[in-house]
């Protein structure tokens, strides 16, 4: 879990420190991807899968949780720039299922973005993420005519942001994948919570 006041990572300026701070997050990602969960991940086990020595680590991250947020925060960034241009259309349907398919898509191209989105450890950090999601995707509907522009659908946009990864960590824990048949689900959900809110 996030604390309040917790440090965000030092940033590394001198090439030795970017060198040394990528393998750290090189290897935090391959410990991911290894056990398909951030449960094993500790630092001692990044010092070791890095090849440096533990006091790099407090160096950039004073613990495991800046760490994983770091992580997080990148995973995001990433995923923000693998987005897929708006469509040529007004229906605000086709542009939502088309928003969910991209994120899911992103997933399941990148294993560790996914487990990272889906199981994360700072509430705080996951927030941000989904209020800057439910923003752009209000930005993206209401840009194209789809919606008319209200506080309350901003606030709806923020919560379809979070709504899909809901049904997909559900898929993750219990298949171990996003299967098709959760994927609808998704869909469904976030369809049918925006149509409730724009018809109310």
């Amino acid at each position: 879990m996030a604390r309040r006041g917790r440090q965000p990572a030092r940033q590394p300026t001198r090439k030795p420190g970017i060198e040394r701070y990528n393998l750290i997050i090189e290897a935090a990602e391959s410990l991911i991807l290894e056990h398909g969960s951030l449960d094993h991940l500790t630092l001692d086990a990044v010092a070791q899968r890095a090849g440096v020595p533990r006091v790099s680590l407090y160096y950039f991250f004073d613990s495991i949780g800046v760490l994983l947020d770091t992580l997080y925060q990148r995973a995001v960034q990433k995923m923000v720039a693998e987005l897929p241009p708006p469509p040529a259309t007004q229906d605000w349907k086709e542009m939502l299922e088309l928003y969910v398919d991209s994120v899911r898509a992103f997933y399941l191209e990148n294993r560790v973005e996914m487990i990272l989105a889906l199981m994360p450890v700072s509430h705080e950090s996951y927030n941000q993420a989904c209020q800057a999601f439910g923003e752009a995707l209000y930005g993206l509907l209401t840009g194209s005519g789809a919606i008319p522009k209200s506080q309350k659908v901003a606030r709806a946009c923020a919560i379809v942001a979070e709504l899909p990864d809901l049904v997909w960590r559900k898929s993750l824990i219990e298949r171990g994948s996003l299967t098709p048949a959760y994927h609808r689900e998704a869909k469904r959900v976030v369809t049918a919570y925006l149509g409730s809110v724009l018809e109310s």
